[in-house]
């Protein structure tokens, strides 16, 4: 009690904080899904983050002085639908690793801010992935068309390929000026050890060309641009996302996101556009597709909303898997920490489909988010 006294004296206290903060997001949902080859079968079960993320959040913030300002944030998702004992099988989409806290990814980064902006460390939330959740309200959940449920017949979904985060990141924000906000993240290139293996070493080396055996695999570096503007009823961004090449590793990746949003008070209007081109590697088939979505999120009261959106890629490489989704949805507002939802979502798949690959995922559910 001396010791506390003592530092609470010098002003330890004052000077930082730490927060534990998560979110439980478990829903019923009942899906069918339809195979090229004519059959289906249908699954109700729970689902997990159908509109936010089931997490454990440690945040904390010191003020160093002069304006500067250190941070850090560790986020811990887990599957809200089962335990650490296993997994029951339904619901393909949710299948993950077999344990619910601590392993299942999250956003984490080291971070020091002042009037220059912000630089991050770590492994936080790409500069893209701020483009890509602000084209409708679903954000990255089902029914934004971010993540196709059991599409394993197409390698991207409805608005492209998913960039949430990378390890190895160093992200740079600017402050906001006039209603301006600018990031670049970049990943640096990994280079294969691909020497034998010794008695000693504690990393074991690569194989060269099985891409089989642990230890360090050659990845190329990452380069992530977007700007966002907000600033009353208006709000856009545009995000650019490439992907380099190493000597073995040839594979490149170019995707661009815009969206436009206006709240007119009445209802919130969205639009949004993508481009992606990737080059064929191995057995990954290239890409060269374009997209598009509209969508609104119109209030029915102080806190009923009705929520839509569609959106559509079509895909001009050789595999030619089109996508489509469709998708309506109700947000009711309990309190500050919780709300209700009920979605309606239609995913799809057209074009050169064969034997098991899907055709369609339709998903009908509700659930609750709560926040603490």
């Amino acid at each position: 009690m001396f010791a506390l006294a003592t530092l609470a004296a010098t002003g330890a206290f004052a000077q930082s904080s730490v927060q534990i903060v998560g979110t439980f997001d478990p829903s019923i949902a009942n899906q069918k899904y339809t195979y090229a080859n004519g059959n289906s079968v249908t699954q109700t079960g729970l689902r997990n983050n159908s509109q936010g993320t089931s997490q454990i959040t440690f945040k904390g913030v010191e003020d160093l002085g002069g304006g500067l300002k250190a941070s850090f944030l560790y986020e811990n998702d887990f599957n809200a639908r089962f335990d650490a004992n296993g997994e029951n099988g339904f619901l393909a989409d949710q299948i993950a690793t077999k344990t619910n806290f601590g392993s299942a990814g999250g956003e984490q980064f080291l971070a020091l801010a002042g009037g220059f902006g912000t630089i991050a460390l770590g492994a936080p939330n790409t500069p893209t992935l701020d483009v890509q959740a602000s084209k409708q309200p679903f954000s990255t959940k089902i029914g934004g068309g971010f993540g196709a449920s059991g599409f394993a017949s197409g390698t991207i979904a409805a608005l492209g390929s998913g960039h949430v985060r990378n390890s190895n990141t160093i992200k740079y924000t600017t402050p906001t000026i006039a209603g301006f906000t600018a990031s670049l993240a970049f990943v640096n290139k990994t280079n294969a050890d691909l020497n034998a293996t010794a008695t000693g070493n504690f990393v074991q080396a690569k194989t060269a060309g099985t891409g089989t055996a642990t230890g360090i695999a050659e990845a190329g570096s990452v380069t992530d641009f977007a700007v966002m503007y907000a600033n009353g009823p208006l709000s856009a961004g545009y995000s650019i996302y490439v992907n380099g090449t190493t000597a073995t590793v040839t594979q490149t990746q170019t995707q661009n996101n815009l969206f436009a949003a206006y709240d007119l008070g009445v209802a919130k209007l969205y639009a949004g556009y993508v481009t992606e081109k990737r080059s064929a590697y191995g057995t990954t088939a290239a890409i060269d597709a374009k997209g598009y979505n509209v969508a609104a999120a119109i209030p029915l009261n102080a806190n009923l909303s009705l929520l839509g959106n569609y959106a559509k890629l079509d895909d001009n490489s050789t595999t030619n898997i089109d996508k489509q989704i469709s998708a309506i949805g109700l947000k009711y507002t309990v309190s500050k920490m919780s709300s209700l939802y009920a979605r309606y979502v239609s995913e799809k798949n057209s074009g050169t489909l064969s034997g098991v690959q899907t055709k369609e995922v339709t998903t009908a559910l509700v659930g609750m988010q709560t926040n603490f």
